[in-house]
């Protein structure tokens, strides 16, 4: 019983879902892969507006992806 009761105090004290402290910064939880619980919002923008990839300066966690689809302006 000594291993599930450190086991729930682990996931306790990185938050509830055993990542460690948040970043103050971008709330993020930095050194993580994307979970099942995380959820990112797709937004499309205009090639020419689109910017660059931003991570955050205070953990380094990236915070904006930018994907493309190539040159194809075809409909």
């Amino acid at each position: 019983m000594a291993t599930l009761e450190k086991r729930v105090e682990k996931l306790e004290v990185g938050g509830g879902d055993g990542g460690g402290p948040r970043c103050s910064e971008c709330g993020g939880l930095p050194d993580r892969e994307p979970g099942p619980d995380d959820t990112f919002e797709l937004v499309f923008t205009p090639p020419e507006e689109a910017g660059e990839n931003e991570w955050c300066p205070r953990c380094g966690r990236q915070t904006r992806i930018i994907i493309g689809w190539g040159n194809d302006q075809t409909s």
